[in-house]
């Protein structure tokens, strides 16, 4: 057997390389690669997508047509309960108002046949006129006479700085106080030691009834010197700063004859037996 020389077989597996390219122009793994990808190129997943997208929009919008229609038929019933709640808290407040219409007028009953009472001696009548002192402290008694009367309301085209707040009507009646006043009401509420001045949102309570602007404030004093004393005290810088520099509106006006009502709800707390035991 003869045996071919060196050169000639690197010649020979020069050529058989060669031509196992041509045969074979892609590699085994491209190829093994190539038959695990799906035939069409991926087109059946985009379909796929297709699919469950237009089956999710129409899922969506038939949800939203029953909500609209749940909706639509359920208005009237809804507008329906409204409205019987707002008859409803009308029809207690006109409830409200007539008892206390009612405690008033007991009130006056009790304190005539009180006088009635007191007025047989001299004691009597020291005490009576004790008790319509405390009365007059306590607010339990309408009040008559001269005083100031401020009407205060938000900026004009009021944003949040021009709004008032609880604590500028705080200061308002401080500073009607500190100036001498002897009975405060404030839209017709009494104003006592146990009277509450604080905001709810956006409105301000007294005596936790909700109060809309303007806000008209009586102070039942002495004409002839409260006007200076409140310019003077804190409460009216306070507020004259409000209407310099937050168009706050103000009038103040002194007037012959106010009228500041009881405090409707003003209740008995504490009692105790005098005289002798």
């Amino acid at each position: 057997m003869t045996q071919s020389p060196p050169g000639q077989r690197r010649v020979d597996a020069s050529m058989s390389l060669l031509n196992n390219l041509m045969a074979h122009p892609l590699d085994e793994g491209y190829a093994v690669a190539a038959r695990s990808r799906p035939s069409q190129g991926g087109r059946p997943n985009k379909s796929r997508h297709r699919v469950l997208l237009v089956i999710a929009l129409v899922v969506l919008g038939f949800l939203l047509a029953v909500a609209a229609s749940q909706n639509y038929r359920s208005a009237p019933a809804a507008e329906k309960e409204r409205n019987e709640l707002i008859s409803r808290v009308e029809q207690a407040d006109s409830r409200l108002n007539d008892l206390r219409d009612q405690q008033t007028s007991l009130a006056d009953e009790v304190r005539g046949l009180q006088a009635s009472g007191l007025s047989n001696s001299s004691s009597g009548t020291a005490l009576q006129q004790k008790l319509d002192d405390l009365e007059l402290q306590a607010g339990a008694v309408a009040v008559t006479g001269p005083g100031l009367k401020a009407v205060v309301d938000d900026a004009k085209n009021a944003d949040k700085e021009g709004r008032l707040l609880d604590v500028d009507l705080q200061q308002l009646v401080n500073g009607l106080w500190t100036a001498g006043a002897e009975a405060i009401s404030v839209n017709g509420h009494r104003l006592t030691s146990l009277t509450a001045i604080r905001g709810a949102g956006t409105a301000i309570t007294v005596d936790y009834s909700s109060l809309t602007p303007p806000y008209t404030v009586l102070a039942i004093g002495d004409t002839a010197t409260m006007p200076a004393r409140f310019a003077q005290s804190s409460g009216g810088q306070w507020v004259q700063y409000l209407v310099s520099n937050f168009d706050v509106r103000m009038t103040i006006t002194t007037e012959d004859s106010l009228l500041v009502p009881a405090d409707a709800t003003i209740a008995l707390r504490h009692a105790k037996v005098g005289g002798p035991k």
